[in-house]
């Protein structure tokens, strides 16, 4: 079975035999089963003859077992190697929940395991990169009509090294599927990535990860990676499946997307660039940022405070923000410690002393009120966030009742869960907005292509 015909989005099962790296000889048959919702999944017919599964034993003290790797092959004799099994089943049988599944190659240890390059496609990946997979010919006769169909891999994008990145390029070409009656064209893509060093897996699917997070800030809908391949240094193919919270994929045309490839024209490579030197800055904002949009079923008072804080993150890590010199402050700091009474309990005083260390940075209302006023006012008016002094003292008003449920800070949004939903919007558009400049993008430009996609009253 080919499993390089198949992605994330699709279910397959696979039988072969399976045994561990320290007992090849001993080998059990058994299915291999990948779904979307469910994950990898392995199901065998009998028990790994190992210590750790004593039948007796287990039933008699349950307790959790895991194998760091299990290898396999199929009738054809396509090579697997299952990467963190947690057994989920022993009896006469076993079943084990899996991880990692590797397709192309045996790994004989968790060290080997290990990558130089690597190539993912991305939802929505086709549509961003407006391939023109097909084109017109003039035809020998009126009476026919004719199609140029590009045979080789087209470059529409190359970046210098970024990070862990050695390069980072976007390739598409024209899938193409002949049988009987029906010739099937269609464009795909893929991002081809070169490690600066060999890469394990964690790293891979970190790089992975981040620039996913781009391409969502980018199409203004969440990009999961449907399919990922890795080449180890001898550019063996590995086909990786793992379990995903990928959704199906809707089709957006590039007019609706924030920014297509083709809007971005030459700034596209500084941006993916400048992306991943931010990392190391912005990566705790990015994670809230991005969790409220791949986490689609987040309570939305939950977004709400994740925003926030992504925006009181963002304004410390790129503006700082202090009331006074460090020095000015150490000096009041301990005038103010050494106010505190000495028979106050202890855990007051170090609640007193924390609140002092931290007294000298700016509260969120400020930092909201910096950003809102560092907009033009067109861009204000557009994100509905022109009163920076009353925005800001709604947002942290609210931000305290969900934090302390103090009555005296609640907020009209509180009880109004579309009214905080048409605000989450607007933060996320503000968000957007505010990284896209930081990128490269002029903010009339970001603030026009970020709104494509951000609805709200």
């Amino acid at each position: 079975m080919d499993l390089a015909q198949y992605n994330l989005m699709g279910d397959f099962r696979v039988s072969g035999h399976w045994w561990l790296p320290s007992r090849p000889e001993e080998r059990i048959a058994g299915t291999l089963s990948y779904s979307r919702d469910a994950g990898v999944r392995l199901e065998l017919t009998g028990v790994f003859s190992s210590p750790e599964f004593d039948s007796v034993g287990f039933l008699s003290q349950p307790r959790s077992v895991r194998l760091e790797l299990v290898l396999g092959s199929d009738a054809d004799s396509q090579p697997f190697t299952l990467h963190k099994l947690d057994l989920l089943q022993l009896s006469s049988t076993s079943a084990f929940r899996v991880s990692y599944l590797l397709v192309g190659k045996h790994f004989l240890s968790p060290d080997e395991i290990a990558f130089g390059s690597a190539r993912i496609q991305y939802t929505h990946l086709e549509a961003w990169s407006c391939y023109q997979h097909t084109r017109s010919a003039k035809s020998v006769t009126p009476d026919c009509f004719s199609l140029e169909v590009p045979t080789s891999v087209a470059t529409l994008l190359r970046t210098n090294e970024t990070g862990a990145a050695k390069e980072i390029s976007l390739h598409a070409y024209t899938w193409q599927s002949f049988t009987l009656g029906l010739v099937e064209l269609k464009p795909s893509a893929y991002f081809s990535i070169e490690f600066a060093e060999k890469t394990d897996l964690r790293t891979a699917f970190a790089i992975g990860n981040d620039l996913g997070q781009l391409m969502t800030m980018l199409i203004g809908e969440p990009s999961y990676v449907k399919k990922l391949r890795l080449f180890d240094k001898s550019d063996t193919a590995v086909e990786v499946f793992y379990p995903s919270t990928i959704r199906a994929e809707g089709e957006i045309h590039p007019l609706e997307m924030s920014f297509s490839l083709h809007d971005l024209a030459n700034v596209a490579p500084m941006i993916v660039e400048k992306w991943f030197a931010s990392l190391p800055v912005l990566e705790p904002v990015y994670d809230l940022l991005f969790g409220t949009l791949f986490g689609r079923d987040s309570f939305v008072r939950t977004k709400f405070l994740s925003l926030t804080q992504a925006i009181e993150s963002f304004h410390r890590r790129t503006y700082g923000g202090r009331y006074t010199s460090v020095e000015d402050f150490t000096t009041l700091e301990a005038v103010l410690k050494a106010a505190v009474p000495t028979l106050t309990s202890k855990p007051l005083s170090r609640r007193i002393s924390d609140s002092i260390k931290y007294a000298n940075e700016y509260s969120l209302r400020k930092r909201i009120k910096e950003l809102l006023r560092g907009l033009t006012p067109a861009t204000a008016q557009m994100l509905k966030l022109s009163d920076a002094a009353g925005c800001a003292d709604l947002l942290v008003k609210t931000r305290n009742y969900l934090t302390h449920f103090d009555e005296q800070s609640r907020t009209k949004l509180v009880d109004d869960i579309v009214a905080m939903h048409h605000m989450n919007e607007r933060l996320t558009a503000l968000l957007f907005i505010l990284v896209l400049k930081r990128l490269g993008l002029a903010e009339e430009t970001a603030a026009r292509g970020i709104l494509k996609r951000r609805f709200f009253q």
